[in-house]
């Protein structure tokens, strides 16, 4: 053996060897949900809310500088995508516009009337729903880390989205029954805020209708209409049956009116977590507030107990609690008593700790795969891909002989490589990915395929054995070089604008182009040149006789014409019967679930 195909040879063990550690024992691999099982969600970050939630907590900071400014009779309201600032003197507009303009830079000011309007500057609105996207991915790796703290589950969360406004969750090993706790989880806001009850003639209301009436058709902007959720013990104390009610189907027992101005905002907690009470053995979830948080818990107590009001804990826009305070509370030590299960008051222990979301959550997709079904698709998957590799080194041997065990050798180093690759990247197997699997597989043997055809070519032309091998390699290096190339474009689109089955098809497809570039080019010509080495001043090659269309002289050129001519007409055609521009009311395109929605379930009998 020459000292250049030793290289080669050491080249060729080292690539074996480096792949096989990252993939042996197979444990290695990851398995995607479909063959492991587990639930799938898909959300959108609804970016829009996130505006509207700026719009409100603006409102209470320029409330807040005006009367810092000496203008407590300046009117702050919402007035559609804008803020309205009202009853301000002449004397006092430049006060405003100096406010506006100096702790508001997000914002479009212009006088209108005797106030001014604020409006929120496109770049600004850009501003906040790409932290909210950024902040949403963030609050929900936290959450799932505490439902998994050992990361034994390994859960997948990534954004996806042309503007990062969807998020995957892929969960691994969890049951169907845990889904709806899961769900809920994900797709909680957790905004947590204390406010005072209005200092006003009435504060409780049997419904919004009554409260619009007793105000004459608009609550006064400094005040919040917002209901009150009915708790088991208050259930308990009307002498009432207890009925668990299920996630976002809790029942309103009356509406409160609150200050609309918020004294202790959640993102002021720094830590949290379920307790239980000592007298009643009651769930209840303590939290801890930093130093601002203190001062303004401090500020709020104070004003409570002096004033004889309640303080409303008010959860994701509802109210869980209300606290009553006898004096000002020092030490930024809080505790949310209700009624809570312990899954519950651990739940929302995390979702304060972790933080609140800027903007709510949609479930574009849900899915839930059985552990069962997981291993039925990798048989399948296994079987498949076994066959079509039993199939194409029948098919090989059949019309290549022996140089066809040359293309069998390449392939299985293909296998090794792509599975080799999968591991390194840490890359997820799913069963569309065994698809790609098998289908890389034929576009592998197709580049020895066209190698060999040439190689046989050379031959009828009267080449020696080593100029024909020579020749037919160069002679396709590029033309195959330029369908992996291709194949390589196609596979990293559908990894980059792809999702779920999608994307796990173009991973191994991108995995199986490298690796097929690699094996049909390098370890066939080696194993050529290694033979040629044996074998020197052979006079023949084992690459089989079976040619098809030899000696025809077809013209496909001459009829280029008509050919181009017949295929725009039928696509031309095709498009006017289809109309693909109108997919709403379209009887003759049916869109699938992806695109309207839908129930999709797979049962499996036990027979």
């Amino acid at each position: 053996m020459t000292k250049r195909s030793l290289w080669r040879l050491v080249i060729v063990l080292a690539v074996l060897f480096g792949c096989g550690y990252f993939f042996t024992p197979l444990s290695k691999v990851k398995l995607g949900l479909d063959l492991r099982g587990g639930v799938h969600f898909e959300l959108e970050v609804q970016g829009q809310e996130a505006l509207v939630a700026d719009l409100r907590d603006s409102k209470d900071r320029m409330v807040s500088r005006l009367r810092e400014k000496g203008l407590p009779g300046a009117m702050v309201r919402v007035d559609g995508p804008a803020l309205r600032v009202e009853g301000v003197g002449a004397d006092q507009k430049a006060t405003v516009e100096k406010v506006a303009k100096d702790y508001f830079s997000g914002y479009a000011v212009a006088a209108e009337g005797d106030g001014f309007r604020l409006t929120q500057k496109d770049s600004y609105q850009k501003q906040l729903k790409d932290d909210a996207n950024k902040r949403a991915l963030e609050v929900i790796e936290k959450r799932i880390r505490d439902i998994d703290p050992a990361n034994v589950l390994e859960p997948e969360i990534t954004a996806s989205g042309a503007e990062g406004n969807r998020i995957v969750v892929e969960i691994p090993g969890i049951e169907e029954g845990d889904r709806e706790r899961i769900k809920k989880l994900l797709a909680t806001p957790g905004r947590l805020e204390q406010r005072l009850l209005a200092k006003a003639p009435q504060v409780y209301f049997t419904s919004k209708e009554e409260a619009l009436a007793f105000f004459k058709g608009a609550i006064p902007q400094e005040f919040e209409l917002l209901p009150e959720i009915e708790s088991e013990r208050q259930a308990r104390r009307a002498g009432q049956p207890v009925v668990k009610a299920k996630p976002g189907e809790e029942k309103i027992s009356r509406w409160v009116l609150l200050e609309s101005r918020v004294a202790v905002d959640g993102a002021d907690i720094i830590d949290s977590h379920r307790a239980s009470n000592s007298q009643t053995e009651a769930n209840e979830v303590n939290f801890t507030l930093n130093k601002k948080g203190d001062d303004d818990f401090a500020r709020l107590t104070g004003t409570a107990s002096e004033e004889n009001r309640l303080i409303a804990i008010v959860l994701d826009r509802k109210i869980v609690t209300e606290l009553s305070a006898k004096e000002k509370i020092i030490g930024g030590a809080v505790r949310i008593s209700g009624s809570f299960s312990a899954q519950e008051a651990d739940d929302l222990a995390s979702q304060l700790r972790s933080g609140a979301l800027r903007a709510p959550m949609k479930f574009l997709e849900e899915r839930v795969v059985g552990p069962g079904l997981g291993r039925d698709s990798i048989h399948m998957g296994v079987r498949s891909a076994l066959i079509g590799f039993a199939t194409i080194i029948g098919f090989m041997v059949f019309f290549y002989r022996w140089s066809g065990m040359n293309a069998i050798i390449a392939l299985t180093v293909n296998v090794i490589v792509m599975m080799g690759l999968l591991g390194s990247f840490r890359a997820t197997l799913t069963l569309p990915g065994i698809a790609g699997f098998v289908l890389t597989l034929g576009m592998a043997v197709d580049a020895n395929i066209l190698i060999f055809e040439r190689i046989k070519e050379e031959l009828g032309l009267g080449k020696s054995v080593p100029g024909a091998i020579d020749a037919g390699f160069d002679r396709v290096f590029w033309t195959i070089v330029d369908s992996h190339v291709t194949q390589l474009f196609a596979a990293l689109l559908l990894f980059i604008f792809g999702t779920g089955p999608v994307k796990g098809f173009a991973v191994t497809l991108t995995v199986g182009v490298v690796a097929s570039l690699f094996t049909s080019i390098y370890i066939s010509r080696y194993i050529y040149d290694w033979i040629l080495e044996q074998h020197p001043g052979t006079k023949t090659l084992s690459i089989g006789v079976h040619t098809m269309f030899k000696g025809s002289t077809f013209d496909f050129m001459k009829y280029k014409g008509t050919a181009l001519a017949i295929s725009w007409g039928i696509i031309v055609i095709s498009l006017l019967y289809v109309a693909p521009w109108n997919l709403t009311h379209n009887k003759r395109i049916r869109l699938g679930m992806q695109f309207v929605g839908g129930n999709d379930m797979t049962v499996r009998f036990r027979g």
